[in-house]
């Protein structure tokens, strides 16, 4: 089962950029997992960016690191499965693993999913821009990772009327 992944952190570019939120929605969409973190950046951390379209959409539960780490390794033991991680950043990959810590959760696979080439594609563009519509809270990670889910989703669809198969 895949789970589509998106974070929000405290700049694009930064070389040790700070995690400030965290989103993961199952492929079947039953669960979905979100949290936003309290102690691992400041405000200044923040570039003008995040300052501007990040931060006035935080809204959701805020816990600390150790907090988030163990809710979210609960909630990964109570996966259907064997999960793996859908994103299109490895930056997202590489903040959910430091967030998890070690050892990691035995029925997380130990790469991603690259979303990025499906971004390209006409059909998972206008999807996951068809749901900023109906929930325009772009760069809120649990939004975005939602939007991604619908992304793959149609452009799942499509392959298989194609007779591409999964």
């Amino acid at each position: 089962m895949l789970l589509f992944l998106d974070t929000e952190y405290t700049g694009f570019g930064q070389l040790r950029p700070k995690l400030i939120s965290v989103a993961l929605v199952a492929e079947d969409g039953r669960r979905e997992f979100y949290v936003e973190l309290t102690d691992t950046w400041m405000l200044d951390d923040c570039t003008a960016f995040v300052k501007r379209e990040v931060l006035p959409l935080l809204d959701g539960s805020r816990m600390s690191r150790a907090e988030a780490r163990a809710e979210l390794h609960a909630w990964l033991a109570h996966a259907p499965r064997l999960v793996k991680v859908a994103c299109d950043s490895e930056t997202d990959w590489h903040l959910l693993l430091d967030l998890l810590g070690t050892p990691l959760p035995a029925n997380l696979a130990d790469h991603y999913y690259d979303l990025r080439p499906l971004v390209d594609t006409t059909i998972y563009d206008q999807t996951v821009a068809a749901y900023y519509q109906t929930d325009a809270r772009e760069h809120h990670a649990l939004v975005d990772a939602r939007a991604y889910r619908r992304g793959w989703l149609a452009w799942m669809d499509v392959r298989k009327e194609r007779g591409d198969g999964p």
